[in-house]
């Protein structure tokens, strides 16, 4: 099955710190602070004044903070009252604040009639922005100095002001801000409450104790499928929007991507999968997921096991130092667009699985290993030497075997016919 575009929010608990999704180990290929800014080129850009430039020329001698975000990211939805207010505070002569967005201008606009951003909106859906700063998820804030050169990827907009950004106007250091706690507060509430309004409230206020349910997700319009968000609040918490049968056997029950294939006129529908489980064990978790994905899609699922040349991923005494001990749920995942491999409190049978997806070919999990990783790695597709290079960082192996592999077929059924009127 081809697999489309995954964009990926991850919320470790109902009111997530925007700051989690900028940490460099998950934008680790950032640009380095003192470096000369990446170009811009805006497809588009959105509620500009005249004084607003879009390229680096026309922006010379200004302190520039870009705003990497999207309209389906809590975090994102929640910095807006606090870059709304720092817009307010700047003098537009020396300050100017440009949010990158890489989504349809229609979703954007549609968007901001609900929740006004001040300042330029620099439309990006070429994604060619994005892949030169290296953003991989966001929020990510960029500041940019007036000699053109990176002074920050690390400060968060609630750590900025209008006297330290003056400050780096003028030539000084930028030095970061300590929030208020009204400013925390404010960012704290709103991203709750975007959240919220995402995926229904916070699981902190439910009584719900086991909840799965899947529904049809957006239909496909003049060929344009809608991009798949997974977000993750914790262990048995987890909402994913817009995915294929396939992907959610993916996603929700673990099963590598590599491992599943359709048999016969699978359906291409989209669902999305809501999980409320904090208390099941992850296997039992995995099984009620697949028994829910192929029921409400109509699939039957066939295993088979056989013998299969495998690479085997094994730990060196290092590994585990690099292992951290969180309750949080995660994963790892491959982007072949920016050849980067995603570790958020991801275990090593993740890590596996989407080493899979980067080298085409099974991966198997005898690390052993009890933990989570977290942190980025860099892996050219199908290239064993340098996805071996990227493991020793962390004290792994990547070895060749034969080991017995199961593999998972989805066979369509004919839907239940409904049962007489008045049967018992």
């Amino acid at each position: 099955m081809e697999r489309k575009r995954l964009s990926l929010l991850f919320l470790l608990t109902a009111l997530a710190s925007a700051a989690f999704a900028q940490t460099p180990a998950l934008n680790a290929n950032l640009p380095k602070v003192g470096t000369a800014a990446p170009a811009l080129s805006f497809t588009q850009m959105m509620q500009a004044s005249s004084t607003i430039g879009a390229d680096w020329p026309s922006l010379h001698g200004k302190v520039v903070v870009l705003e990497f975000w999207a309209t389906w990211c809590a975090p994102c939805i929640g910095e807006i009252p606090i870059l709304n207010s720092l817009a307010a505070s700047v003098d537009p002569s020396k300050v100017q604040i440009i949010s990158v967005d890489d989504e349809d201008p229609a979703v954007v606009q549609a968007f901001l009639k609900k929740k006004p951003i001040q300042g330029g909106i620099g439309l990006d859906t070429s994604s060619k922005v994005f892949e030169r700063y290296g953003v991989d998820a966001r929020p990510a804030t960029v500041v940019v100095g007036p000699d053109g050169r990176v002074a920050s990827t690390t400060l968060h907009p609630e750590q900025l002001s209008s006297a330290n950004l003056l400050a780096l106007a003028n030539g000084g250091p930028l030095n970061a801000a300590t929030p208020a706690a009204a400013t925390q507060a404010q960012l704290d509430q709103a991203t709750a409450q975007a959240f919220s309004e995402q995926v229904g409230p916070s699981d902190a206020a439910s009584n719900t104790l086991f909840q799965i349910s899947l529904t049809p997700g957006e239909p496909t319009e003049a060929g344009k499928e809608p991009n798949t968000h997974m977000m993750m609040r914790g262990p048995g918490l987890l909402d994913i929007t817009n995915a294929s049968a396939d992907a959610l056997l993916n996603m929700g029950a673990g099963i590598p991507a590599t491992h599943i294939s359709a048999s016969g006129n699978v359906s291409s529908a989209l669902y999305n999968l809501h999980v409320q489980a904090p208390n099941a064990a992850p296997d039992e978790l995995a099984r009620a997921i697949e028994l829910a994905v192929a029921s409400g899609a109509h699939l039957r699922i066939e295993r088979h096991t056989e013998m299969k040349d495998a690479y085997v991923l094994k730990a060196g005494p290092e590994a585990a130092s690099h292992l951290t001990q969180s309750s949080s749920g995660g994963g790892a995942f491959y982007s072949h667009k920016n050849q980067a491999l995603q570790c958020i409190n991801a275990t090593p049978a993740q890590v596996a699985g989407a080493l899979e997806e980067a080298l085409g070919t099974t991966v198997v999990d005898e690390t052993g290993l009890d933990g989570k990783l977290m942190g980025s790695l860099k892996v050219a597709p199908k290239d064993i030497s340098s996805a071996s290079a990227a493991l020793a960082t962390l004290g792994l192996t990547l070895t060749s075997a034969k080991r017995p592999i199961e593999t998972v077929a989805l066979v369509p059924e004919k839907p239940l016919a409904p049962a007489p009127h008045g049967a018992n």
